[in-house]
């Protein structure tokens, strides 16, 4: 409880330095390396984001790197990497809300900007001093406006939309939504529960379907020249046809090899998959009925085409091969996915009559299956930060009852030592007990509210964030140009 406590108190605070952080502090430009040097990450809706001389990019990645290094980190590749990757985005979503103030027609007032530039031209009691305005550089002082007056307008925009710290402005949250999180947060419910893992469905399981469908586990031996259109699989046939090129070499001079290995051998040779890659009716049936030591045949793959050939006759399926009995269960994970969940539904209801009649840990004794139990947690979908969450980390099985709807219903609704009907998560089948139910701390419920509203608040933030950057609007090639200009090539 502890750790909950100083969890909620670190993400207020969190919240709370994001917005900070539109205070503006003028960060002068290194000029050694990208003075008249442009670098184009990319552009939000036609204008650059560029890596130049006094841009709000690499203003970000300056106080980035000063941040990180305040807090004691090196400033190695990767972190630099993150760095870069982190202003790209900021930058990215700067251009966007600059954007829609200047569709809106909004300017902030010149008598603002002024205001807000005063300090840069102070004497040492704090007074404005012409003297040292008239010192400064022009050029310097026609880019602190320019900068200043960028910061002003992005500010605005950010406190009518997310508000400030003072609760002013922004987005309100309603002391409904409010109320009903504070019944999401307790009480807390703690489980036993007993779990199916799917990968562990029977060999002899496996066997028996696999024997009913042997004809999709055969293997067949097969080497692919694959080309990108039908005329280049027509000439490296006509090669090889007049002897003015065996197979294999064919290989190495058309071939884009995909799917296959350095010889054409195809990788993925079960007739399951051979049913995937030819979606063809037509050609999937003359790949299957190829001969060993037959001409080459020409097929589509997709959009693409290859030239076929058969180097030997199928073969049977081995069930009793450890390999063959994991292409049977990864076909049926695949494909034929309800029957492993209905065997360990099955196997699970029969645990739940015997728990039902006699007791929990009598049931678990009798099947010879492990009881485990959770530590508390709070009706938390989605594992947010201010309830106590799934603890996915010591209840592995758990992981997909994060956002699994149906696990909350059927977990706080269970009574007092009921016994649960099996739930499916993800690759488990598991039965709940209600261990315990416990009321929430006293301070974690005072400080709820608080805590709520600064993260909805940044859970905008990340909302507008996220559309910024899935938008059709940003031309997003920060890889390609970070790895031509800042990673050393060797």
């Amino acid at each position: 409880m502890p750790g909950t406590k100083n969890k909620l108190l670190f993400g207020g605070a969190v919240f709370i330095l994001l917005l900070s952080v539109v205070t503006f502090v003028f960060i002068p430009a290194s000029t050694s390396d990208v003075s008249g040097h442009e670098i184009i990450f990319g552009k939000w809706n036609g204008k650059p984001i560029q890596y130049q001389q006094d841009s709000y990019f690499l203003r970000q990645v300056q106080q980035l790197s000063e941040q990180m290094q305040g807090q004691g980190q090196e400033i190695n590749q990767f972190a630099y990497y993150q760095v870069m990757d982190q202003a790209f985005k900021n930058a990215a979503v700067r251009l966007a809300i600059l954007d829609d103030l200047s569709s809106a027609g909004y300017k902030v007032p010149a008598s603002k900007v002024n205001k807000e530039l005063v300090p840069y031209y102070q004497d040492k009691n704090g007074k404005y001093s012409a003297k040292a305005y008239n010192d400064t550089a022009e050029s310097t002082r026609a880019s602190r406006r320019t900068i200043m007056t960028e910061e002003l307008t992005a500010q605005r925009y950010i406190e009518d939309t997310f508000g400030t710290q003072t609760g002013l402005y922004g987005l309100k949250t309603s002391s409904k939504e409010t109320d009903l999180v504070k019944t999401m947060a307790g009480p807390e419910r703690s489980f036993n529960y007993v779990s199916y893992a799917i990968i562990s469905y029977p060999a002899e399981e496996l066997t028996a379907f696999g024997k009913a469908n042997a004809e999709l586990f055969t293997r067949h031996d097969l080497s692919l020249i694959t080309v990108d259109n039908e005329a280049t699989a027509k000439k490296a046939a006509s090669a090889i046809a007049k002897k003015e090129s065996t197979f294999e070499d064919a290989v190495t001079t058309y071939s884009t090899r995909v799917g296959t290995d350095s010889a054409g051998i195809l990788a993925k040779n079960l007739r399951s998959d051979l049913n995937e890659l030819f979606t063809d009716a037509k050609d999937l049936d003359a790949v299957i009925a190829l001969q060993p030591g037959a001409d080459p045949i020409i097929v589509k793959i997709g959009k693409k085409f290859a030239l076929v050939r058969c180097n030997a006759a199928p073969t049977a399926p081995d069930f009793a091969n450890a390999d063959t009995l994991n292409a049977v269960f990864t076909y049926m994970n695949e494909k034929e996915r309800g029957k492993l969940e209905d065997y360990f539904v099955n196997q699970a209801k029969g645990f739940v009559d015997a728990a039902r009649a006699s007791d929990f840990d009598a049931a678990c004794k009798a099947s010879a299956i492990e009881k485990k139990t959770t530590a508390a947690f709070s009706l938390n979908y989605g594992n947010i930060n201010i309830l106590s969450p799934v603890p996915v980390d010591a209840n592995p099985e758990f992981k997909a009852a994060v956002k699994n709807e149906a696990f909350f219903k059927t977990a706080f609704s269970l009574a007092p030592g009921a016994v649960s009907d099996p739930i499916i998560l993800g690759n488990n089948v598991v039965v709940l007990q209600l261990a315990e139910e416990k009321a929430v701390d006293s301070q974690i419920a005072e400080m709820l509210p608080v805590f709520f509203n600064y993260y909805a608040g940044s859970w905008s933030q990340k909302g507008f964030s996220d559309a910024v950057l899935k938008s059709p609007k940003l031309t997003n090639n920060f890889m390609e140009t970070y790895l031509k200009n800042f990673v050393e090539q060797k």
